[in-house]
């Protein structure tokens, strides 16, 4: 049985349970994305946060709860305020942090250093960056969210250098990235023994 999990809850998701803070309609487990979930090690295969991260408090404990529950190539939907917006980080208050691609290399073995004291493993495996972030109203935001926006996200996007030298050198001209969507993938032995 495939487990997903659903602590986002910005799109309806089939086959998924959904985990959330307070009783609702459609969620099947009360609880917080904490360091202190109430699931087994190894028993997640697909989780979802949409913007769940963004509102935390301990992040990197939550990424290493997020590993235990993760079995093996365990994939994570995140998606965030960008740290280059300081609109985006601040326009929330519940925004704990600022967030870059960057920050997820801490926990990329392929990357992270001898600064990393997590245990907790993942993979960057794709990313997006967005000019605009989700909204109830588009006014205003017709050029930005138009042709031009198409062109500059479809230009900065392109590869991961691509974004990577966006973040840090292009963004202040636009006026930074107000979202990205990342998708990470659990590192872990294939054995639990």
């Amino acid at each position: 049985m495939i487990v997903r999990l659903d602590f986002g809850g910005e799109v309806a998701r089939s086959r998924s349970i959904r985990v959330a803070r307070a009783a609702a309609s459609g969620v099947a487990i009360v609880a917080e994305l904490n360091t202190r979930l109430p699931f087994q090690d190894n028993s997640a295969d697909e989780i979802f946060l949409d913007y769940a991260l963004a509102h935390t408090d301990d992040f990197i404990g939550i990424m290493e709860e997020l590993w235990r529950i993760s079995k093996p190539n365990t994939i994570i939907h995140a998606r965030l305020p960008h740290g280059s917006s300081t609109w985006s980080v601040s326009r929330d208050p519940r925004h704990s942090q600022a967030f870059t691609l960057e920050t997820f290399n801490y926990f990329d073995p392929r990357f992270n250093d001898s600064q990393c004291t997590s245990h907790a493993m993942f993979r960057l495996e794709h990313a997006r960056l967005y000019l605009t972030g989700a909204r109830g109203t588009a006014r205003g935001l017709a050029l930005v969210r138009g042709v031009f926006g198409g062109i500059i996200e479809g230009l900065v996007n392109q590869d991961r250098g691509m974004q990577y030298r966006s973040e840090r050198w292009f963004a202040p001209l636009v006026g930074g990235f107000e979202e990205f969507y990342v998708v990470l993938s659990a590192v872990k032995e294939t054995s639990f023994g």
